[in-house]
């Protein structure tokens, strides 16, 4: 079954390529996420965790993927929240260096081929701790498509655009962040 498949098809005729795991890393692997105060995660973390989003939801030529909705950037703001429960960081983080464990003596997932990836991301997913991760790390790929571009997903609503969805009114200002209140 297509990965898109349960996910309303747009009409929009939105272009992208499928990036490299090089280009995730010098597209997406910024400062911010390297200084943070995430301070647990290294830039090898971050690059796992940009590879699997863009592996699981990658961007196709009429449909945006996790790189064009900024699913790296509003994973690093939602862990980086104040109201975020530290255990919700604790099992990204953990599960980021469990997969790279899954690597060790293979080629690291950003040297591997999709089909190659593909098939570590199976035997990872065998597990309970594997499958969990990678469901968790979807869903937050699905709210950076649907949020609210205020939350860092969703830039310029490109999501709901090839969606065809209409945002609700009124939409949260930058200082009325749900966090924030």
């Amino acid at each position: 079954m297509h990965r898109r498949t349960f996910i309303l098809s747009s009409g929009s005729s939105l272009a992208f390529t499928p990036l490299t795991a090089s280009a995730i890393v010098n597209t997406l692997i910024s400062d911010e996420l390297i200084t943070s105060p995430l301070k647990q995660f290294t830039k090898k973390d971050w690059l796992t965790i940009a590879i699997v989003q863009n592996h699981l939801f990658p961007s196709e030529s009429d449909s945006p993927g996790a790189v064009e909705i900024n699913a790296l950037h509003y994973l690093h703001n939602f862990l980086n929240n104040p109201a975020t429960d530290p255990l919700d960081s604790e099992f990204i983080h953990s599960g980021s260096r469990l997969l790279q464990q899954s690597t060790d003596g293979a080629l690291s997932l950003s040297d591997q081929s999709i089909e190659q990836r593909e098939i570590t991301l199976r035997q990872f997913e065998k597990s309970n701790d594997g499958r969990r991760w990678l469901v968790t790390i979807l869903n937050y790929v699905l709210e950076a498509l649907l949020t609210d571009p205020v939350y860092g997903g969703n830039p310029e609503n490109i999501g709901w655009q090839w969606l065809e969805h209409r945002a609700g009114e009124p939409r949260p200002p930058m200082n009325k962040r749900y966090w924030l209140l």
